[in-house]
């Protein structure tokens, strides 16, 4: 989950629970302001209904109903009792039929001056009333309707605009994140365009108050940390390959000389020609590490036109002379016979570099010491295909094929350091080429390099 997800679903929950809290708080004072309001109106009732009683001195009962029944504020469902000392029902309203919990309530009032209890939304107020030195017990029940429907209308209210205003809430929040953290974008477009090709790259930082541009130039001093660091490195490495190169060409131009001196013997002729193959490797080593040592700014990259065939044709001459037994077989395809093989820019010593070590690796580990190459022209890009039999690489060695001194299963008994390939891929990505291996059959490896033209 994106930080810019996480910050709006933190303040849209935040919102949530505070706004429901207030809710929930709105509706439960409200609901207690109701039945409060609601128990006074009952109070009233039971008030005005045993004066007006005692006033008509208890003897016109049908008028005091109709009195009751004329007035506008008359009560939903109600049921008034009226009680005398005795606790004997002295009235009852045109609406009521006795109370089941008669008793118990008549009970209650005898031992407080006032009770209010609620079952379902019929609620009963009962109250002892002291007139003229006499006791009175009266029991009111009624149905709140109207109080009810403005507490169910603001539930309603409430919980419509706790939707909306929460679905409000996300999407300004989305909007306000978006836009506060639109420089941390920008900061993480610029990070994945740096590698270890432009480490000198930096991130622009507009000021320095606030975090993200603090997080930036820190950013920019690591890179420069870790730059100077590569080059200390690099620069140690190329000097010490430079100063190991001549006395090793010393090594090689002397054993030379002494292999080719009639006088000695052929044994030693022999171990003399081994000591040579294994100087040449570590010349050869060398280079390669030279190569490795520098950053692809500093790798000799002329800005010269080479058609790809012509490059493949003398590195096919340079293995036929140093392994003679090699047999190439190259084929050139085109998707209009009339074009001609396009030209890349670039260096035309790194190319060398890149078939020679592909076709190196070829005959290496063919069983049949042939290898085919092939070039094929598309609109917009060039494919070269290097292809021989021999075993396939494992699964798990295909993940590290272009790591350096990787030696994969198939490398037992061959010669070599395993960082051919990996000088080849530092060396297409001049080039912006990739090149992947895929195993044809159970016995056939290729190698495919694209070239975008």
């Amino acid at each position: 989950m994106t930080l810019k997800s996480k910050i709006s679903i933190f303040v849209t929950s935040l919102f949530v629970v505070l706004y429901a809290a207030m809710a929930v708080s709105v509706i439960v004072l409200f609901s207690e302001f109701r039945a409060e309001e609601f128990q006074d109106k009952l109070r009233q009732k039971a008030i005005s209904t045993i004066e007006l009683l005692i006033e008509l001195k208890q003897s016109n009962q049908d008028i005091i109903k109709n009195i009751e029944k004329q007035k506008a504020d008359n009560l939903i469902d109600e049921k008034t009792l009226v009680f005398n000392k005795n606790l004997d029902l002295i009235y009852t309203s045109i609406y009521d039929t006795a109370l089941n919990s008669e008793k118990t309530e008549l009970t209650i009032l005898t031992n407080k001056k006032e009770f209010f209890n609620r079952s379902k939304n019929l609620e009963t107020f009962g109250i002892k009333y002291n007139f003229k030195k006499e006791n009175y017990y009266i029991i009111v029940s009624a149905i709140d309707i109207s109080g009810f429907r403005k507490l169910n209308y603001l539930i309603y209210v409430l919980s419509f605009s706790f939707i909306l205003f929460a679905l409000l809430a996300w999407g300004s929040t989305r909007i306000t994140v978006d836009r506060l953290l639109k420089p941390l974008d920008y900061f993480l477009k610029k990070i994945k365009l740096i590698n270890e090709h432009n480490l000198d790259e930096v991130v622009e930082v507009k000021s320095d108050k606030n975090e993200i541009d603090l997080l930036a130039y820190e950013f920019n001093q690591m890179l420069k940390r870790i730059d100077n660091s590569l080059k200390h490195q690099s620069e140690f490495t190329a000097n010490a390959s430079h100063e190991l190169r001549t006395p090793i060409a010393r090594i090689i131009a002397q054993v030379e000389n002494k292999i080719n001196d009639q006088s000695i013997s052929v044994d030693t002729k022999l171990f003399l020609q081994n000591i040579l193959d294994d100087t040449n490797q570590i010349s050869e080593l060398i280079h390669s590490l030279l190569i490795l040592s520098k950053n692809d700014k500093t790798i000799s990259n002329h800005e010269e036109m080479n058609r790809l065939d012509e490059v493949i044709y003398d590195c096919i001459e340079k293995m036929s002379m140093i392994y003679p037994d090699c047999k190439v077989y190259f084929d050139i395809v085109v998707e209009q016979e009339s074009d001609d093989i396009k030209e890349l820019r670039g260096s035309k010593t790194l190319l060398d570099i890149v078939f020679i070590n592909l076709l190196k690796n070829a005959y290496a580990y063919s069983d049949n010491k042939e290898v085919q190459i092939s070039i094929v022209q598309k609109s917009n890009e060039i494919e070269c295909s290097i292809t021989n039999t021999g075993k396939i690489i494992s699964i798990y060695d295909q993940k590290r094929l272009f790591e350096p001194f990787m030696r994969g299963e198939n490398a037992q008994g061959k010669p070599g350091f395993g960082i051919g390939l990996r000088i080849v891929e530092r060396i297409l990505n001049l080039y912006k080429a990739k090149i992947t291996y895929s195993a044809l059959d159970s016995n056939t490896n290729q190698f495919l390099v694209l070239f975008p033209l």
